[in-house]
């Protein structure tokens, strides 16, 4: 935080201090080049005053060590609209989908089961999301 009060009172000053030798500054043949002057001191302060800011410290944040990020609850979640998008665009009206997974001894996860509650015949609904890793259930309401 003092490098951020650093940066904002040397950035202030500099505009301060080169806007008042601006007005200060002769016409004629030496203006362009006094104008020129002018912005390389404020380049250079607002350089230096940058690098008055420290890089920011994130050693307090804890890191955490074997932290699970895809859970047999996310995985089932994702597969279960990834399906319901899938019936949706084939026009297959259905009342409800749940999805059992499985998470093997490798940690991979599985989806073992698909259950769709639906009034459609059940070859539409095999047709969509039919496949020989997963078994799929129908129950027509």
């Amino acid at each position: 935080m003092n490098g951020i009060n650093s940066f904002i009172i040397g950035f202030s000053s500099s505009c301060i201090l080169l806007g008042f030798l601006y007005m200060l500054c002769p016409s004629g043949n030496m203006s362009a080049s006094v104008k020129y002057i002018f912005c390389l001191c404020f380049v250079c302060c607002i350089v230096g005053s940058a690098l008055s800011i420290k890089q920011p410290d994130f050693s307090m944040i804890e890191k955490a060590q074997n932290a699970e990020i895809i859970t047999e609850q996310n995985a089932s979640v994702t597969a279960q609209m990834i399906f319901s998008e899938a019936l949706t665009q084939k026009n297959i009206n259905f009342r409800k989908i749940t999805v059992d997974t499985n998470k093997l001894a490798d940690g991979s996860i599985v989806i073992s089961r698909i259950t769709v509650y639906t009034s459609e015949p059940p070859q539409k609904v095999l047709e969509v999301i039919k496949s020989d890793s997963y078994e799929v259930i129908v129950i027509n309401e």
